[in-house]
């Protein structure tokens, strides 16, 4: 299993964007479209965009200068994202285009979408209050499981967790069995809406042998997804 991302920093917990940036990430990526799909009556060929699960890094002014992919690819970014905290790291999905430039080492990419990641805590509460969702996706990242989740809203506040329900060890290793703690309280299911969400592998101190099973529950009742590291 892959341990860590061999970063030279010193960055604290990932923290999630404001609401106000997310905001103006969406403007941004919105305009870029735009502005691409004029360019292609002009014979201009849109750009093969790459989404994946990343960490971007800011400097100590808030800039966002790099981001590091689930693989440990690292990558400068062509025009830095303002406005975040200083010496952070974030948790996005980002899509975006290599460029043919280099900085440092490093290949530049240019940033056309983000959305943000719940980063999954643990959480003691019972798995009798959880609500239903649609699941696209969900895999292993190596330092997480990622999950591309469909619940259903009507606009309303959704909490997002994980629990330790119970582990089992053997002379193959250990099983741990989690699951997702999803509820959305007064908040109908009226539409489908996309979540993006990781859930920290590191602190569980996972060894050569061990497994995950995951359970969510789903519309059709609760399923389990297995992963062995």
């Amino acid at each position: 299993m892959k341990r860590h991302l061999r970063l030279k920093t010193d960055f604290p917990l990932f923290r999630f964007l404001p609401e106000r940036w997310t905001a103006c990430l969406f403007l941004i990526g919105c305009l870029c479209c735009t502005a691409c799909g004029d360019d292609e009556e002009d014979g201009y060929v849109y750009p093969s965009l790459l989404t994946e699960f990343v960490e971007v890094y800011t400097d100590a002014k808030g800039n966002g200068t790099q981001f590091v992919t689930d693989n440990g690819k690292i990558y400068a970014i062509n025009s830095p994202i303002q406005g975040l905290q200083p010496d952070a790291a974030y948790r996005l999905v980002c899509g975006y285009e290599v460029t043919a430039d280099d900085q440092e080492g490093h290949p530049v990419a240019k940033i056309y979408t983000v959305e943000t990641v719940n980063l999954l805590k643990l959480k003691e509460e019972s798995s009798d209050t959880d609500d239903p969702l649609a699941v696209a996706s969900i895999w292993n990242g190596g330092n997480y499981l990622n999950l591309h989740l469909m619940p259903k809203t009507q606009g309303g506040t959704q909490e997002w967790g994980y629990r330790s329900d119970s582990t089992r060890s053997s002379h193959t290793g250990t099983v741990y069995h989690l699951s997702l703690y999803h509820r959305q309280p007064g908040d109908p299911y009226s539409y489908s809406t996309t979540v993006y969400a990781s859930l920290p592998l590191l602190p569980l101190g996972l060894q050569e042998g061990d497994s995950i099973a995951f359970t969510i529950l789903t519309f059709d009742g609760r399923k389990t997804w297995r992963f062995g590291f």
